[in-house]
């Protein structure tokens, strides 16, 4: 596995990627600190997508152990700042409800700032669903087509995610860790279609 924690790029898919620290606002409103490796953007939707870890949340504060890294997307217009060093990210973070006030409110008095259904363009990664009923996958299938994702029936290294219900095979979620591939939940997929962030975990879309 690539170190996001402290390398100053990676090599992901073939391709070498910068990583940024930034601090970042939710569309619930939850401060972060991160590292993100971004491998592709969509600035006429104002999207980010890439690779990330939180170094500190307000949920759950600075974090002892670094996590695996995860697919993440992120909405430009809610990045609060960037910086050169994590550490630089963490002061700021420790500081965002007064030095970024006013960013803050601004991004909280846009009326998108909630979520809303994004127009349908690619999305240019890839997702397999497992686990699900007939009707449920037909119906999550048809969302994530709708939004412009190339739904695959198998796993393999060129996958950005594996989408599990709650009778996924162990087979492919194993094959998935094996090979680095993100596994999400399915209201994770539509909060995505919706706001255009992925949460780094199920307990965000609570």
């Amino acid at each position: 596995m690539f170190d996001l924690y402290s390398a100053e790029s990676i090599i992901y898919k073939g391709n070498e990627l910068p990583v940024f620290n930034l601090l970042y606002l939710s569309n619930k409103g939850v401060v972060s600190a991160k590292r993100m490796a971004a491998y592709h953007s969509d600035p006429d939707r104002k999207l980010v997508y890439g690779l990330q870890m939180t170094l500190a949340t307000d949920d759950g504060g600075v974090k002892a152990s670094y996590c695996e890294p995860t697919f993440v997307s992120l909405r430009t217009d809610r990045v609060l700042d960037v910086f050169e060093t994590q550490e630089q990210a963490l002061v700021a973070y420790v500081q965002a409800n007064s030095r970024y006030a006013d960013r803050i409110h601004q991004i909280k008095a846009d009326p998108g700032y909630h979520g809303r259904k994004l127009p349908s363009k690619d999305y240019t990664f890839k997702v397999c669903f497992t686990g699900f009923t007939k009707a449920d996958k037909a119906e999550i299938t048809e969302l994530a087509e709708a939004a412009g994702m190339k739904v695959v029936a198998s796993v393999s290294a060129s996958l950005d995610f594996l989408c599990c219900g709650d009778n996924a095979g162990w087979s492919k979620m194993k094959k998935a860790n094996e090979l680095g591939v993100s596994l999400v939940r399915h209201e994770q997929i539509r909060l995505l279609v919706e706001t255009g962030e992925l949460p780094e975990s199920y307990a965000e879309t609570q």
